[in-house]
C-alpha cells in the first residue's frame, strides 16, 4: 500500500514539474502536451512493479515534449523572421485564451463566452461551407453568388468540406503535425472571406447580380458596344443625308433608349474628343432621332452655354467616316435570245394547169 502510495506521489510530482517547464506556453498547448501523462507514468509503474518508481528528469521530458511539437526550446529568444507555422499557432492560441481568461473576468462576458462557445457547431458547418464556395468557384467557375450547389457533385464536395471541418473542429482527423497549423490557417481565412461569400449569397444580392449580368443597354448594339450614329451610302458609293430608318415593323430606328426624352447625346469621337449628337428638327409631330447622319453640335458652342446644354442652332451634320465608299456591282442584264419571226403567210398556191383541148384529128372524106 505504502509502495503504491510513493508510486502515485512521484508520478503526481512528477507531472506537476513537466507541466511547470512548459508554463511559458499556452495553456491549451500545455493540456494537448501533457494529455494523458499521469495515465501513462502508472502504467509504467505498474509494469516495472518495483519501489520506489522514479519517472526521470521532469525538464529533459518537457524539453522533448517541446522538440517532437515543434515548439522552440525554454527560454530561446524568437528571431522575427522565424516564425513557423507551429509559432503562430501557438501563438493565436496564446491570444486566445487571454481574450477568454479576460471574458471570465466579469459575468456579462463569462455568458457571452459560453454562447459563442454553445455555437461553435455551427462555426464548423459554415467553415466547411466558405472553403466549398471558395473551391468551388475556382476550380468548378461556380458563380460566388449561388447559395447551395445546384447538382449532386457539387452536394457531395460540400458534405466532404462540412464534413472535414466538424472533425477538425471536434480535434479529430489530424494525423499528422501540419494538418493544426492548417486547420488554423484556414479558420483564418475563412473568418476573412465570410463576410463577402455572406453578402453574395443574401437572395437581394443574388438578383441583382442576375440584373447586372442579363442587362442590355438601351439603343442601337453591334456586337454588345453602342451604336451612336449611322452613315449611309448609296449604291455609288455616294454618302447620303437625311436618311429615316424604320424596323420591320415600321418603328423609328434609333440610337438611343428614349427618343422623346433625350434631348442630346454626348459621346467621344475616335480622337477622343468629346461629340454631341442631336436629333434631326426637320421631322414633324416627333423627335428626329431616327433620320441620320445624326446632327452634331461643336464642343466649344457646347462648353461656352452657361445652362451647359448645347446650342442647337449651331447642329451641322456630322462629318461621315469615309467621303466615299466603293460603287456596288453593277448587274449587267443577261442577254436575251432574239425574237422568233412570226410565220410567215403560206405561199399562194398555183393553180392546177388546165387541161389542152387535144384536136380533133380529120378523118379522111
Amino acid at each position: 500500500m505504502s509502495t503504491t502510495t510513493s508510486a502515485t506521489l512521484a508520478i503526481r510530482d512528477f507531472a506537476a514539474a513537466v507541466r511547470a517547464a512548459l508554463s511559458d506556453l499556452p495553456s491549451e498547448d500545455v493540456e494537448e502536451l501533457t494529455d494523458g501523462l499521469e495515465a501513462d507514468l502508472t502504467e509504467q509503474a505498474e509494469d516495472l512493479d518495483a519501489p520506489g518508481f522514479d519517472p526521470g528528469d521532469a525538464v529533459g521530458y518537457a524539453d522533448e515534449l517541446r522538440a517532437a511539437a515543434g515548439l522552440p526550446v525554454r527560454g530561446k529568444p524568437r528571431l522575427a523572421s522565424a516564425w513557423t507555422a507551429n509559432e503562430l499557432r501557438t501563438w493565436a492560441s496564446a491570444q486566445r485564451s487571454n481574450l477568454a481568461r479576460k471574458a471570465r473576468s466579469t459575468v456579462i462576458g463569462s455568458r457571452t463566452l459560453d454562447f459563442f462557445i454553445s455555437l461553435r457547431p455551427f462555426w464548423w458547418v459554415l467553415r466547411g461551407w466558405a472553403v466549398y464556395k471558395v473551391i468551388s468557384a475556382l476550380v468548378i467557375g461556380n458563380s460566388i453568388a449561388s447559395t447551395l450547389p445546384s447538382n449532386g457533385v457539387e452536394w457531395v464536395l460540400l458534405l466532404l468540406f462540412v464534413t472535414v471541418s466538424v472533425q477538425w473542429g471536434r480535434g479529430r482527423w489530424l494525423p499528422w503535425s501540419w494538418l493544426p497549423p492548417l486547420r488554423t490557417l484556414v479558420s483564418v481565412c475563412s473568418i476573412i472571406a465570410l463576410p463577402l461569400l455572406l453578402v453574395l449569397a443574401t437572395p437581394w444580392n443574388s438578383s441583382a447580380v442576375q440584373y447586372v449580368e442579363d442587362y442590355v443597354p438601351p439603343g442601337l448594339l453591334l456586337d454588345g458596344n453602342e451604336v451612336f450614329n449611322v452613315f449611309v451610302y448609296d449604291s455609288d458609293g455616294q454618302p447620303l443625308t437625311g436618311v429615316q430608318l424604320f424596323d420591320q415593323d415600321g418603328q423609328p430606328l434609333t440610337t438611343v433608349g428614349d427618343p422623346n426624352a433625350t434631348p442630346w447625346v454626348a459621346t467621344y469621337g475616335a480622337d477622343g474628343t468629346e461629340v454631341i449628337l442631336v436629333p434631326s428638327s426637320d421631322v414633324p409631330g416627333r423627335t428626329g432621332w431616327n433620320v441620320f447622319p445624326l446632327n452634331k453640335v461643336d464642343s466649344v458652342d457646347y462648353n461656352l452655354q452657361p445652362s451647359g446644354e448645347p446650342d442647337l442652332s449651331t447642329a451641322t451634320p456630322a462629318v461621315p467616316p469615309f467621303t466615299q465608299v466603293r460603287p456596288l456591282t453593277q448587274q449587267t442584264p443577261s442577254p436575251t435570245a432574239p425574237p422568233t419571226p412570226a410565220p410567215s403567210a403560206a405561199p399562194p398556191v398555183a393553180p392546177e394547169p388546165s387541161a389542152t383541148p387535144t384536136p380533133n384529128s380529120k378523118e379522111g372524106n
